[in-house]
């Protein structure tokens, strides 16, 4: 491998490294600084993210609980989704995904989380008509059957509320119906904030997998997904055209979406205290809850404003999101989302014949490398022609040591005359890094892969291939012995002996090749703790080298004779 090839290898490798603690969080503060100076730009559509804490409310009347309706729960359910309902603040306490499992494969996933506790529940509605705590207030059942559940309350002079909530078979969402009914003779107005989402359940490291999120419509039919991570909150958003708001983690959204896309005046998110109340003073805790406040509105003398919601609580699968208008951003796999999805398609149509994601991943390498094979060789065989070139080049650089100009020239007309790339070398490597970074994405974030056995101790290919935890701890490691990245680097060292070494004539290639023996072992710690799946791919990549390489040497041989 030539100077210039070893240079690119070592980049691409310190990209690798480098990509996800640094590089990324740089591009993702890059990404909002661009936000805020297009809201900038254009004023009338989208107006600053504000963090600053919110007004303080003005003076008013506080509703007590009312002790005489006694608390109740209620079930509403269909064949995907279970959910449990109480009669205080008509809020939405548990949401179960009956098809699924917990992060640790054990039992049924909750998909909010049961050992915190707070009063602060999903679809509750906390503030209307300047009362406040109205979360705690207990509503009437007035009617429960196996899909649909009505409360009732009254406001206070006049005014009516009914809360109607009810789920349809087959989906992933719960529909909800609020009735604001005026008695009196006289015209009111109102708004109101209602919870969209409350202690969503984590499923990896909080830092990188949960956030509250909106979603901003910016007209031709495109919409803008803002995400707010737990170390960014507390945050208000109140652009223009909110069209639904909530929290996703990697795999689980929940979020409440208005059937008219002019009734959310803004989002609030806010940290939740160990006690479980919200606060705006940054916890360092991962629970948090998403409020949404309504526009003003106005209800005329003995008639009714009705407001209709989608509350989507299930999986980010692309078929289950396309079933709800714009919610399939939630699922986006930044740069390489056009080779991820090429990437996903090919796994899924494979998995229909074979039900094994772990061997649609080795299939798909296969297929990858065949079609770089003619590459590969031409690189591998540019390679030993460049060491049988060594000597002249080392000729030219003595002899226009002091040109380097005419030195190029020359050197560029010696591998014209023999039909060498110098750059052809790390071709097929920088071909496939996008082929890596897509899948690693893939992996990471399709919902395909959470929990995909694949055979052995390999039980998800979302996760590291953990085998067993050591008592003690490995520096830059850890104390789990993942058995993938060991046979990789192994793989990685027997294709070394297959690869074309260096002529012992040229000290400097000998000096390269050298170095290059360290990269199987900086590729086991890039590796150690990504996703199976992709270890997969790189593991099945590498024997399949070895074998192109035991190919490539006979027809060096033959070019040799």
């Amino acid at each position: 491998m030539d100077k210039k090839a070893l240079i690119a290898v070592i980049v691409c490798g310190i990209i690798m490294i480098l990509y996800y603690p640094f590089i990324l969080p740089l591009m993702t503060k890059k990404a909002k600084v661009t936000e805020e100076i297009a809201e900038e730009v254009v004023p009338q559509k989208i107006q600053e993210i504000k963090t600053a804490e919110p007004p303080r409310p003005l003076p008013v009347q506080e509703l007590q609980p009312q002790t005489a309706i006694p608390a109740q729960e209620v079930v509403l359910e269909n064949e995907f989704v279970k959910t449990v309902w109480t009669n205080e603040g008509a809020a939405l306490k548990t949401i179960q995904l009956k098809h699924f499992k917990d992060p640790e494969a054990k039992n049924v996933l909750n998909l909010l989380k049961t050992d915190v506790a707070t009063e602060y529940h999903p679809l509750v509605i906390d503030a209307i008509l300047q009362q406040t705590n109205f979360h705690r207030q207990r509503y009437h059942i007035a009617e429960h059957r196996a899909d649909k559940i009505v409360f009732t309350v009254s406001l206070g002079d006049g005014i009516n509320l009914v809360k109607t909530v009810a789920m349809s078979p087959g989906k992933y969402h719960v529909s909800m119906d609020i009735a604001i009914e005026n008695t009196t003779n006289a015209e009111t107005s109102a708004s109101y904030t209602i919870i969209a989402s409350s202690l969503i359940t984590l499923e990896g490291e909080p830092s990188a997998d949960i956030a509250a999120v909106a979603g901003v419509d910016m007209g031709n039919k495109r919409t803008k997904l803002i995400r707010m991570a737990p170390k960014e909150l507390p945050s208000k958003n109140e652009s223009m055209g909110i069209v639904w708001a909530g929290s996703t983690n990697k795999y689980f959204s929940t979020i409440l979406k208005p059937a008219t896309n002019d009734l959310i005046a803004s989002v609030n998110a806010q940290p939740l205290n160990a006690e479980g109340m919200p606060t705006n003073e940054k916890t360092g805790l991962a629970d948090f809850l998403v409020t949404v406040q309504t526009n003003k509105f106005r209800i005329q003398p003995h008639e009714t404003i009705r407001h209709s919601y989608v509350y989507f609580v299930g999986p980010k699968k692309e078929e289950i999101l396309g079933q709800y208008e714009t919610l399939d951003i939630l699922l986006s796999y930044g740069w390489f989302t056009a080779i991820s999805k090429v990437l996903l398609t090919f796994l899924n149509a494979v998995y229909h014949v074979v039900p094994n994601y772990g061997i649609s991943i080795i299939l798909l390498t296969i297929i990858i490398k065949a079609i770089l094979f003619p590459l590969t060789r031409k690189s591998q065989v540019s390679m030993f022609r460049m060491q049988q070139l060594q000597p002249m080049i080392n000729q030219l650089k003595e002899k226009y040591k002091h040109d380097k100009q005419k030195m190029g020239k020359e050197q560029m007309l010696l591998f014209k005359k023999y039909g060498v790339n110098p750059m052809s070398g790390c071709l097929p490597m920088l071909l496939q890094l996008p082929v890596f970074f897509a899948l690693f994405r893939t992996l990471q974030l399709s919902f395909e892969m959470r929990q995909a056995p694949f055979m052995f101790w390999i039980s998800d290919l979302s996760r590291p291939d953990t085998l067993l935890y050591l008592p003690f701890s490995i520096p830059f490691i850890g104390n789990a012995l993942n058995i993938l990245p060991l046979i990789m680097t192994g793989a990685s060292f027997a294709q070394m002996k297959v690869t074309p070494k260096a002529p012992a004539a040229d000290p400097q290639a000998q000096a390269q090749q050298k170095m290059m023996s360290f990269m199987p072992i900086m590729f086991a710690f890039i590796l150690y703790h990504m996703p199976s799946g992709l270890t997969v791919y790189w593991t099945t990549s590498t024997i399949f080298s070895i074998i192109e390489g035991i190919v490539i040497r006979k027809t060096i041989k033959k070019i040799r004779t």
